[in-house]
């Protein structure tokens, strides 16, 4: 399998330096995106990755950050020649899909593109599912994110190697832990204390303020070191550390991570590019 980050930033903030949460993972010539939030299709293109021949999406949940580059996606592939995609995500990723696709119909030139769009599949992967898609096995667990969304870890398994990946989620041992169990990869979502505290101080931040959004970034992501606490108790080899605030520290997050995790620690960047 290889995985390659497309974007790694978090909350919408896209920069030149990040684009917002996607993850290309490919075997064999079979290609799936595992999330697309806005930006991931220009850094796609610059890791030299085709968005033609792509057979599928794998949402993790449905906030915008991840998901709302399916609209430009559809808009660049609807004169593609291969089978239309198919997307796989939580609970209401048909109703997401049957909006994307009132966009990007907008753009129709040729009846062909509107075969190719209303041949878009979608199939919703809720907690506890396993299926195949393509080559890989797929297996999905619900993680504590938003109240108001379903929002899914994943483990993808594939000829005796194993990734997984968090999706957004606070610390949740109970269900990670057993979904990364022996994991060769494990890619979470991380964050420090000092990143919010930089970034409210060049916000220009009052004391309420600041206290307000690191409560909302608390109750709803996990820090490094939790990360790491994940990865040690899984018994997975690997942790790579994205979905980053734009003020966190490369050297930060691999302290607080490496703390308490044995394994290589890695922060991930736009254009990374690894094997499992």
């Amino acid at each position: 399998m290889r995985i390659t980050f497309c974007g790694t930033g978090a909350g919408g903030a896209i920069s030149r330096e990040r684009a917002n949460s996607s993850i290309h993972l490919e075997d064999g010539g079979v290609r799936l995106l595992l999330d697309c939030g806005p930006g991931f299709l220009e850094r796609m293109v610059e890791a030299g990755l085709d968005p033609d021949g792509l057979l599928g999406v794998v949402y993790s949940h449905l906030h915008f950050d991840h998901a709302m580059g399916i609209v430009e996606l559809f808009c660049r592939l609807l004169a593609r020649r291969g089978p239309p995609l198919t997307v796989y995500g939580p609970r209401d990723t048909d109703a997401y899909i049957e909006a994307a696709r009132g966009f990007a119909e907008v753009n129709l030139a040729r009846p062909q593109m509107l075969e190719w769009l209303a041949g878009v599949g979608v199939q919703l992967t809720r907690p506890g599912d396993e299926r195949e898609i393509g080559p890989f096995t797929v297996r999905s667990v619900e993680v504590p994110h938003a109240p108001q969304l379903e929002c899914l870890a994943r483990r993808f398994e594939l000829g005796g190697r194993s990734l997984v990946y968090s999706g957004d989620t606070t610390y949740a041992p109970e269900a990670l832990v057993p979904l990364a169990e022996g994991a060769d990869l494990l890619i979470h979502e991380a964050y420090t204390q000092g990143a919010i505290e930089r970034m409210a101080e060049q916000a220009g931040m009052s004391a309420k303020a600041r206290e307000a959004m690191g409560g909302a970034i608390a109750a709803t992501h996990s820090q490094a070191e939790e990360a790491g606490r994940i990865a040690q108790a899984a018994g997975a080899r690997r942790l790579v550390l994205t979905h980053l605030l734009r003020t966190e520290r490369e050297e930060k997050l691999l302290a607080a991570a490496g703390a308490v995790f044995d394994g290589e620690v890695l922060v991930a960047r736009d254009g990374l590019a690894l094997e499992v």
